[in-house]
């Protein structure tokens, strides 16, 4: 198995949690396998998330076939709330998402979290949201232990 690598641009987009009200910025990103795409993913990072106080980045995560020749059936996504807790990072499948991929047409269905949990794809899911997590300088604000940056 490659090395993965993330490439993405600086764009930020924004939007408002329909649940809570608590506002985000969101990136997107797609990850490589040497040189195929193997995922695309978005990042919907919140300063305060829900009710709870701290920062948190709910990474929706898409997997699947990536050819000229495939359809969103091809792809499905999970989401995972990261936040940084120890001096690293936690992790836990998700029902929660900022944004949804809908506007974007990429995947044609999402994954609950128990769906997710049990899945032959959890492994390829959390290897994939490390990866970013460790990796995509623009989630670092929000990853980052506020104890271990003061």
């Amino acid at each position: 198995m490659g090395g993965l690598r993330l490439e993405h641009d600086d764009q930020l987009s924004s939007g408002t949690c329909a649940d809570c009200g608590a506002t985000y910025e969101s990136v997107i990103g797609i990850v490589y396998e040497d040189e195929d795409p193997i995922a695309i993913y978005r990042a919907d990072i919140f300063d305060r998330f829900h009710r709870d106080p701290g920062s948190r980045v709910v990474l929706s995560i898409a997997v699947g076939e990536w050819g000229d020749d495939t359809e969103p059936e091809d792809r499905c996504s999970a989401s995972i709330e990261a936040w940084a807790a120890n001096n690293g990072v936690e992790m836990v499948f998700s029902d929660r998402a900022g944004s949804s991929w809908q506007e974007l047409e990429v995947v044609s269905w999402q994954l609950t979290s128990q769906e997710a949990q049990s899945s032959p794809l959890r492994e390829a899911f959390l290897r994939l949201a490390e990866h970013v997590a460790c990796h995509d300088r623009r989630l670092r604000r929000a990853l980052t232990s506020r104890s271990a940056t003061a």
